[in-house]
């Protein structure tokens, strides 16, 4: 059943923090939380860690489950330089998506000095339509949006 055609989730880590707990604890905090891949692209970068956790937190929220339901390596940031990185869902992550009617995921990330923010949108089919509401209001805007008179060089504000 699909509860909402549209959802967004974002977080925010804490780069030194993280920093801290992966200095502090074993590889396996490190090989539970990111897949092979993501620790290969990362090499070691504690933001692009932090990027990539900061996502699968994201993802998590877009799909209106937890960490305590989704598996964190069920979510994979796939990246490859000069592209916008993409998020790859397998087994919980998938299944919460095909539940939801989730079949797009936009994802942005950033990071900088002490934070890593990132930014997912879940989309389900037909999320993109208007409803009959929102067709009424484009028309009303457009039908009533002042044009330039011939031979002006500049678009009114306001019609007389």
């Amino acid at each position: 059943m699909n509860a909402s055609l549209l959802r967004v989730g974002v977080d925010m880590v804490n780069i030194r923090e993280l920093a801290n707990m992966l200095e502090t604890s074993e590889t396996t905090f490190l090989d539970s939380c990111w897949t092979e891949a993501e620790q290969t692209y990362c090499a070691g970068s504690v933001p692009r860690l932090a990027a990539r956790w900061a996502a699968k937190e994201a993802a998590m929220k877009a799909l209106g489950h937890g960490l305590g339901e989704v598996d964190p390596l069920d979510i994979e940031v796939q990246a490859v330089e000069g592209e916008a990185p993409t998020l790859h869902l397998r087994a919980s992550a998938a299944a919460y998506a095909a539940e939801a009617e989730i079949n797009s995921l936009a994802l942005s990330l950033t990071h900088e000095t002490d934070f890593a923010l990132a930014f997912v949108v879940a989309l389900g089919a037909g999320a993109i339509s208007e409803s009959p509401a929102q067709t009424a209001v484009r028309l009303a805007v457009t039908d009533g949006f002042p044009t330039r008179e011939p031979g002006s060089t500049t678009t009114p504000l306001v019609t007389p």
